[in-house]
């Protein structure tokens, strides 16, 4: 009962990382993104065209000069817009709530454009009076979602915890309903604007407290940026700054001067210059991450044996093994290594997790084994080796990875192997030549879930000719676009089209039947495989 419940716990944690970290999640989210930018797209596109087709329509002849400029300024301001988004959605260095606000701001600020172009162009239609009325009031509605969501984008990017920035967050949080309310209450009363009957826009007499709650936010906002400008960069705080004087600047102008409309414009030119200000800075940190990566990379690479032929004057065997990682560090690892002149350690392993996290903890377990194996005594087999390991990773083990691990000694004189699983994917065995079998037997848990653990030792006795085949979960998980799983039964077919093969000839084999089966579809999983031939 206690193997069977580890099994399903471990199967639900790899379903998880598949589904959910790694691999069929990034398919999903990779075709949300794809219907998003085309949903979108098309949404912004017919809004464009629209604005388009009622310039045509009406006759630019027939507009107010300072119309057509305030159309046409909106206009080139949603097509910025539009590849704005697109921008986010594909930028691989944003993400969270930060990005979340961000698209939240340019997408008000993009319908705010739209509304106001369409209310130059419905004006002095006696006929669409109702359709410009509703057009404003969609566009009013814009001003203070606008400043809601700059507060909440400014206070994801900063830490806020003293407690009169959380009353400040409560006042513009709460504080949206009043103009949200005011709004409504203007169908009735006209007090901040009114469409007359013969389709021309009429001010209201309490039209400048329209844009109060705007002033207010903005205000709160370079209160609070002042207070915290220790937690921005010089570049961040050149960005906000702009955001903040422009609009205001705008607001002031055009309350003074009726027909000339920049503030929405002006807001997308200031949300164009902060992407680029933070994505230059934020592209230069993530080069610097790039390089660490390529340097982790490049040290994992050079742990782990990777010349073959291994001993060449050693005539009782013959190894090869590849890892190849899902991101530029691996959780996967194999080794091998002499333990003294008549026993060579066959290992392999899986670390729950990936990137690196993953890879750390890959080089601390691989180095325990190794140490464990190498000072072992003639009373000590794999099973003690990895109830020495197993207890040494739980100790401080706060971040819960765990390791999935195989542990082969074989006495090179008589061929007798002894060894020990710990949660690992079962090996494969070619006798003589012959076909590769599944060796299936009881598995233990893997290392680093449970202190104590007493780690069971089997027997198996290699002859000249025998080839071991073994493996990570990369390998039998594999999985192409439609989501279905490479499997053993895919790996035994290729491991048995010539079972006797040189063992490279066996590696690259399987790896082109990976690849062939994958197709363009990403690598979910590191791929790891080593394989053993007795010769002696």
């Amino acid at each position: 009962m206690a193997d069977f419940a580890w099994k399903s716990r471990v199967k639900d944690d790899k379903l998880f990382y598949i589904d959910n970290e790694k691999g069929r999640k990034m398919v999903y989210i990779t075709n949300r993104q794809k219907r998003l930018t085309a949903i979108t797209g098309i949404i912004y596109l017919a809004m464009i065209a629209l604005c388009c087709a009622g310039l045509f329509i009406k006759g630019i002849n027939n507009m107010v000069p300072i119309y057509v400029f305030n159309v046409a300024h909106e206009l080139l301001g949603m097509a910025v817009g539009y590849v704005l988004y697109l921008c986010c959605l594909i930028d691989v260095q944003k993400s969270g709530s930060n990005l979340k606000y961000f698209i939240y701001l340019l997408n008000v600020s993009i319908y705010a454009l739209f509304t106001d172009a369409m209310s130059w162009i419905l004006e002095g239609n006696p006929e669409l009076w109702r359709l410009n009325y509703i057009d404003n009031f969609v566009l009013f509605l814009c001003g203070p979602l606008s400043a809601f969501c700059f507060w909440k984008y400014i206070s994801e990017m900063l830490v806020l915890n003293r407690p009169f920035e959380r009353v400040l967050d409560k006042v513009v949080t709460y504080g949206l309903a009043v103009p949200m309310i005011m709004r409504i209450i203007n169908v009735f009363n006209g007090m901040y604007f009114t469409v007359l009957e013969f389709g021309i826009y009429k001010r209201g007499p309490l039209y400048i407290l329209s844009n109060l709650y705007v002033l207010v936010v903005l205000v709160i906002v370079a209160v609070t940026v002042i207070v915290e400008r220790k937690q921005l960069d010089t570049y961040q705080l050149v960005a906000v700054a702009l955001y903040l004087l422009a609009p205001f600047a705008a607001i002031v102008l055009t309350s003074a001067v009726y027909g000339l409309s920049v503030t929405q414009s002006l807001i997308m030119l200031d949300m164009l210059l902060m992407y680029c200000i933070l994505n230059v800075s934020q592209g230069r940190e993530k080069a610097a991450a790039d390089r660490d990566l390529a340097m982790a990379s490049n040290i994992q690479e050079t742990i782990l044996p990777r010349i073959f032929p291994y001993l060449p004057e050693r005539e009782e065997f013959d190894i090869y093994a590849t890892m190849t990682p899902a991101k530029e560090v691996g959780g996967d690892f194999y080794d091998f290594f002499m333990i003294d002149d008549d026993h060579i350690a066959i290992v392999i392993a899986d670390v729950s997790g990936k990137g690196m996290p993953a890879a750390l903890f890959m080089m601390v377990a691989r180095t325990l084994i190794k140490n464990q194996a190498q000072s072992a005594s003639s009373d000590k087999d794999p099973g003690h080796i990895f109830t020495e390991v197993n207890n040494q990773l739980c100790e401080g083990n706060e971040m819960e990875l765990f390791v999935t691990a195989w542990l082969g000694i074989v006495t090179l004189s008589t061929g007798h192997m002894v060894y020990s699983s710990a949660g690992h994917e079962y090996p494969a065995l070619s006798k003589n030549g012959k076909d590769f079998v599944i060796r299936t037997e009881r598995n233990m848990p893997p290392l680093a879930t449970m202190e104590g653990l007493k780690f069971k030792t089997g027997e198996v006795d290699l002859e000249h000719g025998d080839t071991l085949y073994i493996y990570t979960d990369g390998v039998a998980e594999a999985t192409d676009a439609a989501g279905e799983l490479y499997g053993i039964d895919r790996m035994l077919d290729a491991l048995n089209k010539n079972p006797s093969s040189d063992l490279k000839k066996i590696d690259t084999r399987v790896r082109a039947s990976i690849d062939k089966f994958v197709g363009d579809a990403p690598q979910f999983d590191d791929i790891t495989m080593l394989t053993f031939r007795y010769t002696g």
